[in-house]
């Protein structure tokens, strides 16, 4: 997944990121994975995002997964803290 430069570090792409994965775990429970470049910006967001590395995919591709069970979890933490969509709207997009 990207954005557009002008939309970089606004909190728009984990919200997309966040938006997919529910929907992706709401049809099933199987584990879903991707692969990214190492050493680069996509790579320490999915850590962030609670990716766990699950190894390598083709010749120079970290492959991360995420599990429903780790999503589940990782939702219920972002609840506890205020984060998430409703939280970064709350906090980040105050209504003017």
């Amino acid at each position: 997944m990207f954005l557009s430069p002008g939309y970089e570090r606004q909190g728009l792409g984990r919200q997309l990121h966040d938006i997919m994965l529910d929907w992706y775990f709401e049809q099933t429970k199987n584990t879903v994975w991707l692969g990214t470049t190492p050493g680069t910006r996509a790579e320490q967001f999915y850590k962030k995002a609670g990716w766990k590395a699950a190894g390598t995919h083709g010749s120079d591709e970290i492959k991360f997964e995420m599990t429903y069970e780790d999503w589940t979890r990782k939702k219920e933490n972002l609840i506890v803290d205020g984060e998430g969509l409703k939280g970064y709207l709350l906090n980040q997009c105050p209504i003017k």
